[in-house]
């Protein structure tokens, strides 16, 4: 059975370990052509339609990722070593004695330093956890899905609805030091590079290309038409993660939701659902910690190891 060109190297199978409701793996499936009828529902043209769509007209819809509020030692030092956009100033509690290669570096790459009270740092870097360090810098610039999937080696990380910056930052750090090439964040019902995130995330954001995108089922679908096979993390999964046959294969690895796990058509349209064995009496392993498990046994199946 071929699938986008690709020959397959084993049965469907199925997949994931973040919590999720249980349920049974279905092939994909194709969304129907709503016509406007009275069976489906009320046309474009009717008043309840307007409302809606007046409704979401008023969204406030993220145009970037983020990122632009830097907490933290290690995710400052990682952005000024980057050099990957532009740094404003770096703000530094002048209580701290222990910051002068901060100092020197920031200033080697032409960073206005500033040295001010605890409560001026707190308040730029709204979070409790900042380290007496914050930068303020150009928002994260978006890459191209596209990109990312035209990659032959392509390892990327999606993000289903996780909610958590702090999860987000930790998923993100994880998916570079394991050698993810890319991720993938969705505008809506999730978190982006917010101050929190971005202190979690240790600097991750500075080396790892992330694609910011409608929704992860339409960036699914674009995977498979990218040849890109998309692995869903699931409690349900049948298949143990470390047994993937197609870990060493351009992939997407889907992680869902604290609590919910993966949404339903995430689900549907997973080629293959995995599962992270548990042998305790807690059912699941954190969104994070699930990351870090599925992330390295995908590293590991890719370098032959």
């Amino acid at each position: 059975m071929t699938r986008r060109g690709r020959q397959r190297t084993s049965p469907r199978p199925t997949a994931s370990a973040t919590t999720s409701q249980p349920g049974a793996w279905s092939s994909r499936t194709r969304r129907r052509a709503r016509s406007g009828t009275a069976r489906d529902g009320p046309g474009r043209d009717s008043a309840a339609c307007r409302h809606v769509c007046v409704r979401w007209a008023n969204v406030d819809v993220p145009k970037t990722l983020g990122g632009d509020v830097v907490p933290g030692l290690r995710a400052v030092r990682e952005l000024l070593v980057a050099q990957a956009r532009p740094v404003r100033k770096v703000l530094i509690d002048r209580s701290r004695r222990d910051v002068e290669e901060l100092v020197d570096l920031a200033r080697d790459t032409g960073v206005r330093v500033e040295l001010v009270d605890e409560p001026r740092i707190a308040r730029e870097a709204r979070i409790d956890t900042h380290q007496g360090v914050v930068a303020i810098a150009a928002p994260v610039r978006d890459v191209p899905l596209d990109d990312l999937l035209s990659a032959r080696d392509a390892f990327l990380v999606a993000l289903d609805g996780v909610t958590d910056p702090r999860n987000l930052g930790a998923v993100l750090r994880t998916a570079e030091v394991a050698g993810a090439s890319g991720a993938v964040l969705a505008r809506h019902r999730g978190a982006l590079l917010g101050p929190a995130a971005m202190k979690a995330a240790a600097g991750a954001v500075e080396h790892l290309p992330i694609a910011l995108v409608g929704g992860v089922p339409g960036a699914m679908e674009q995977a498979a038409r990218a040849g890109v096979w998309t692995v869903g993390l699931d409690a349900a999964g049948t298949m143990p993660v470390r047994e993937l046959p197609v870990a060493d294969a351009p992939v997407m690895l889907v992680l869902g939701a604290e609590g919910r796990g993966l949404s339903r058509l995430v689900r549907e349209r997973c080629d293959v659902l995995a599962s992270i064995p548990v042998r305790g009496h807690v059912e699941s392993l954190n969104v994070s910690a699930a990351a870090a498990v599925a992330c390295f046994e995908i590293a590991a199946r890719r370098s032959g190891q």
